[in-house]
């Protein structure tokens, strides 16, 4: 299997197998004052397989920190990788995974693991940093503008 395309962005939409993969926003840094609740943003991932890795395959989806925490509960399910159509040496598919009030309670760097059968396919890094003071600017990423209080 081959990852494509991996992604940490403001929206992503999927067409099917094989399909379009759409991404709006894609980000690796958030500049904001903490703790911190993103409304809405998403995961979008296009992996690429082989004729010989078609089936049901286990997926896991995990945010962590750098030490290795989970920040939320580890995702998993099953992805089924249709047959390859004749004539097509691989098959693409396409994974979205939108997330709802993310909550990110203090700066650091952040990662999310895409595993298939136990075996890590891509980690992206997402940098979560203090917003700059006032005058200052943040180099190429926008000041989170969502909500900023975590429930107890």
């Amino acid at each position: 299997m081959n990852i494509e395309i991996a992604s940490i962005c403001d929206a992503a939409t999927a067409n099917g197998a094989g399909g379009r993969l759409n991404i709006l926003g894609a980000f690796d840094r958030i500049y904001a004052n903490f703790p911190l609740v993103i409304p809405q943003c998403s995961t979008a991932f296009r992996i690429r397989y082989m004729r010989s890795e078609a089936g049901l395959h286990d997926l896991t989806l995990v945010f962590e920190d750098v030490c290795g925490k989970p920040i939320v509960p580890p995702m998993q399910s099953k992805i089924p990788l249709e047959p390859v159509a004749q004539g097509f040496d691989t098959a693409a598919v396409n994974m979205v995974l939108n997330l709802q009030r993310f909550q990110i309670k203090r700066p650091d760097k952040y990662i999310i693991r895409l595993l298939v059968d136990g075996e890590e396919l891509v980690s992206l890094p997402l940098y979560a940093l203090e917003a700059p003071q006032q005058g200052g600017q943040a180099p190429d990423a926008p000041i989170a503008q969502g909500e900023q209080d975590l429930p107890n």
